[in-house]
Protein backbone atom coordinates (compact mmCIF):
# COMPACT_ATOMS: atom_id res chain seq x y z
CA UNK A 1 0.00 0.00 0.00
CA UNK A 2 2.85 2.34 0.85
CA UNK A 3 4.47 1.61 -2.48
CA UNK A 4 1.29 2.54 -4.37
CA UNK A 5 1.07 5.90 -2.62
CA UNK A 6 4.68 6.61 -3.40
CA UNK A 7 4.11 5.87 -7.11
CA UNK A 8 0.97 8.07 -7.14
CA UNK A 9 2.95 10.97 -5.66
CA UNK A 10 5.69 10.58 -8.27
CA UNK A 11 3.11 10.50 -11.07
CA UNK A 12 1.36 13.58 -9.58
CA UNK A 13 4.64 15.51 -9.37
CA UNK A 14 5.53 14.50 -12.90
CA UNK A 15 2.06 15.61 -14.07
CA UNK A 16 2.50 19.04 -12.51
CA UNK A 17 5.92 19.37 -14.14
CA UNK A 18 4.44 18.32 -17.48
CA UNK A 19 1.67 20.93 -17.24
CA UNK A 20 4.19 23.68 -16.44
CA UNK A 21 6.46 22.64 -19.31
CA UNK A 22 3.56 22.57 -21.77
CA UNK A 23 2.28 25.98 -20.68
CA UNK A 24 5.73 27.51 -21.10
CA UNK A 25 6.35 25.73 -24.34
CA UNK A 26 3.31 27.23 -26.09
CA UNK A 27 3.55 30.21 -28.41
CA UNK A 28 5.77 32.26 -26.12
CA UNK A 29 9.37 31.76 -25.19
CA UNK A 30 10.90 32.16 -21.77
CA UNK A 31 12.77 35.25 -22.97
CA UNK A 32 9.55 36.99 -24.03
CA UNK A 33 8.00 36.31 -20.61
CA UNK A 34 10.91 37.78 -18.68
CA UNK A 35 12.05 40.69 -20.90
CA UNK A 36 9.98 43.82 -21.66
CA UNK A 37 8.66 44.36 -25.17
CA UNK A 38 10.89 46.35 -27.54
CA UNK A 39 10.13 50.07 -27.89
CA UNK A 40 7.89 51.01 -30.82
CA UNK A 41 9.68 52.11 -33.95
CA UNK A 42 9.07 55.76 -34.82
CA UNK A 43 9.55 56.68 -38.46
CA UNK A 44 12.08 59.46 -38.90
CA UNK A 45 11.03 62.35 -41.14
CA UNK A 46 12.94 63.01 -44.30
CA UNK A 47 15.51 65.81 -44.03
CA UNK A 48 14.36 69.16 -45.45
CA UNK A 49 15.47 70.11 -48.92
CA UNK A 50 18.56 72.36 -48.96
CA UNK A 51 17.81 76.04 -49.41
CA UNK A 52 20.00 78.00 -51.79
CA UNK A 53 20.84 81.45 -50.45
CA UNK A 54 19.86 84.40 -52.59
CA UNK A 55 21.49 87.80 -52.40
CA UNK A 56 19.33 90.76 -51.65
CA UNK A 57 20.20 94.20 -52.96
CA UNK A 58 22.02 96.44 -50.47
CA UNK A 59 19.83 99.02 -48.77
CA UNK A 60 20.01 102.46 -50.38
CA UNK A 61 20.16 104.43 -47.14
CA UNK A 62 21.36 103.43 -43.68
CA UNK A 63 18.62 102.17 -41.44
CA UNK A 64 17.22 104.72 -39.02
CA UNK A 65 17.63 104.03 -35.35
CA UNK A 66 14.39 103.50 -33.59
CA UNK A 67 13.89 105.94 -30.76
CA UNK A 68 14.30 104.41 -27.34
CA UNK A 69 11.09 103.15 -25.92
CA UNK A 70 9.65 105.56 -23.42
CA UNK A 71 9.05 104.10 -20.00
CA UNK A 72 5.51 102.84 -19.62
CA UNK A 73 3.16 105.40 -18.17
CA UNK A 74 2.81 105.18 -14.43
CA UNK A 75 -0.39 103.51 -13.47
CA UNK A 76 -2.61 104.84 -10.79
CA UNK A 77 -2.72 102.50 -7.82
CA UNK A 78 -5.59 100.19 -8.46
CA UNK A 79 -8.40 99.95 -6.00
CA UNK A 80 -8.29 96.75 -4.01
CA UNK A 81 -10.32 93.91 -5.40
CA UNK A 82 -13.82 93.66 -4.00
CA UNK A 83 -14.10 91.50 -0.93
CA UNK A 84 -16.05 88.31 -1.27
CA UNK A 85 -17.92 88.26 2.00
CA UNK A 86 -21.30 86.98 3.05
CA UNK A 87 -24.09 89.44 2.44
CA UNK A 88 -25.44 90.89 5.67
CA UNK A 89 -28.10 93.47 6.29
CA UNK A 90 -27.43 96.94 7.74
CA UNK A 91 -28.48 95.87 11.24
CA UNK A 92 -26.34 92.75 11.13
CA UNK A 93 -23.46 94.73 9.68
CA UNK A 94 -23.49 97.17 12.57
CA UNK A 95 -23.75 94.32 15.07
CA UNK A 96 -20.76 92.55 13.47
CA UNK A 97 -18.75 95.77 13.57
CA UNK A 98 -19.46 96.24 17.29
CA UNK A 99 -18.72 92.58 18.05
CA UNK A 100 -15.42 92.63 16.17
CA UNK A 101 -14.36 95.90 17.83
CA UNK A 102 -15.24 94.55 21.26
CA UNK A 103 -13.28 91.35 20.68
CA UNK A 104 -10.25 93.27 19.41
CA UNK A 105 -10.32 95.54 22.49
CA UNK A 106 -10.61 92.58 24.87
CA UNK A 107 -7.63 90.80 23.23
CA UNK A 108 -5.58 94.00 23.35
CA UNK A 109 -6.38 94.43 27.07
CA UNK A 110 -5.25 90.87 27.76
CA UNK A 111 -2.01 91.46 25.84
CA UNK A 112 -1.39 94.72 27.73
CA UNK A 113 -1.52 92.76 31.01
CA UNK A 114 1.30 90.53 29.73
CA UNK A 115 3.74 93.38 29.08
CA UNK A 116 6.92 93.09 31.13
CA UNK A 117 6.28 89.47 32.12
CA UNK A 118 8.76 86.68 31.42
CA UNK A 119 7.41 84.39 28.70
CA UNK A 120 8.63 81.00 27.63
CA UNK A 121 9.43 80.28 23.98
CA UNK A 122 6.01 78.70 23.43
CA UNK A 123 4.26 81.62 25.11
CA UNK A 124 6.18 84.08 22.91
CA UNK A 125 5.03 82.18 19.81
CA UNK A 126 1.44 82.31 21.01
CA UNK A 127 1.81 86.06 21.65
CA UNK A 128 3.01 86.56 18.07
CA UNK A 129 0.06 84.51 16.81
CA UNK A 130 -2.39 86.69 18.76
CA UNK A 131 -0.76 89.86 17.41
CA UNK A 132 -0.93 88.52 13.86
CA UNK A 133 -4.59 87.59 14.25
CA UNK A 134 -5.37 91.06 15.60
CA UNK A 135 -3.57 92.70 12.66
CA UNK A 136 -5.47 90.52 10.19
CA UNK A 137 -8.73 91.33 11.96
CA UNK A 138 -8.06 95.07 11.65
CA UNK A 139 -7.26 94.65 7.95
CA UNK A 140 -10.52 92.76 7.43
CA UNK A 141 -12.40 95.57 9.22
CA UNK A 142 -10.80 98.13 6.91
CA UNK A 143 -11.81 96.03 3.89
CA UNK A 144 -15.39 95.85 5.22
CA UNK A 145 -15.18 92.06 5.61
CA UNK A 146 -16.88 92.14 8.98
CA UNK A 147 -17.54 88.41 9.32
CA UNK A 148 -13.85 87.65 8.81
CA UNK A 149 -12.83 90.49 11.13
CA UNK A 150 -15.12 89.21 13.87
CA UNK A 151 -13.93 85.61 13.51
CA UNK A 152 -10.25 86.57 13.58
CA UNK A 153 -10.79 88.84 16.58
CA UNK A 154 -12.55 86.01 18.42
CA UNK A 155 -9.65 83.65 17.77
CA UNK A 156 -7.20 86.30 18.97
CA UNK A 157 -9.28 86.87 22.11
CA UNK A 158 -9.46 83.16 22.96
CA UNK A 159 -5.71 82.67 22.46
CA UNK A 160 -4.98 85.80 24.48
CA UNK A 161 -7.13 84.49 27.36
CA UNK A 162 -5.34 81.12 27.28
CA UNK A 163 -1.98 82.86 27.20
CA UNK A 164 -2.93 85.16 30.06
CA UNK A 165 -4.01 82.17 32.18
CA UNK A 166 -0.82 80.24 31.43
CA UNK A 167 1.41 83.15 32.51
CA UNK A 168 -0.19 83.70 35.95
Amino acid sequence: MVGTQRIARKIGAAGVGLVIALSWGGCTTMKSIVSPPPPPKIPTPAPPAPVTPTREPAPAAPAKKEPEAAPPPKKEPEAPAPVLAPQVGKDDEEQLRRTASSRIQKAEQLLAQLEGKNLTGEQKERLLTVQTLLGNSREAMAAQDLVKASNLAEKARILAEELSQSVK
